[in-house]
């Protein structure tokens, strides 16, 4: 999960649990100061939400994440050895990865390697101990616009492995949001 996640995640559940809380009243004497604490910003426009998938088998680790970047839908796909020793997985041909965008029916819209000549020999490709390797592909704005309407999905995975990662393609919404505000007060004197 992203700080960002983490963080739209927690804040949320943090304050449902603090207003949950019995609080015990008190009378007294004093001068109070209001404090108010934003937690979210108010912004206007569109906000575009990037996407995240993950997952584990064997020693390896898949990440996928998807990002549109001035108009361009840039996809990328992180693969960590979590072991002491190195990982080789082994292709049939030069390919070693490959992206496909996918509508709600399942039906392809784009693919990477579409177009595109590999070597036709047997390679192998080894991730060093506690480390990684990152494929990345993007999508050219003109071509993104043409798909974007239908675009729902992203697949991603690795030649001759067992595992497919897929994660939705990001989507725009409204930012005309209201701040999220903390009020609370500061009172100084007696109880």
């Amino acid at each position: 999960m992203s700080k960002k996640q983490l963080k739209n995640y927690l804040i949320p559940t943090m304050l449902l649990a603090l207003m949950a809380m019995p609080l015990p009243a008190h009378a007294g004497f004093g001068t109070g100061i209001g404090v108010t604490f934003p937690i979210s910003g108010s912004s206007s426009g569109e906000r575009i939400n990037n996407t995240y998938a993950a997952l584990e088998y064997d020693v390896l680790t898949e990440e996928l994440n998807i990002m549109e970047k001035h108009g361009r839908l840039v996809m990328e796909f992180k693969i960590s050895n979590t072991s002491d020793k190195p990982y080789t997985i082994q292709q049939k041909t030069g390919q070693v990865y490959d992206f496909i965008i996918s509508d709600k029916h399942g039906r392809k819209l784009w693919q990477w390697s579409d177009g595109m000549a590999f070597t036709q020999a047997l390679t192998n490709t080894v991730i060093p101990p506690h480390d990684f390797i990152v494929h990345k592909a993007e999508l050219e704005s003109k071509d993104y616009r043409k798909i974007k309407e239908q675009a729902v999905v992203v697949t991603t995975w690795l030649l001759n492995t067992p595992c497919r990662l897929t994660a939705k393609v990001p989507t725009h919404t409204a930012a005309n949001t209201t701040p999220i505000l903390i009020h609370g007060g500061v009172i100084f004197g007696h109880r």
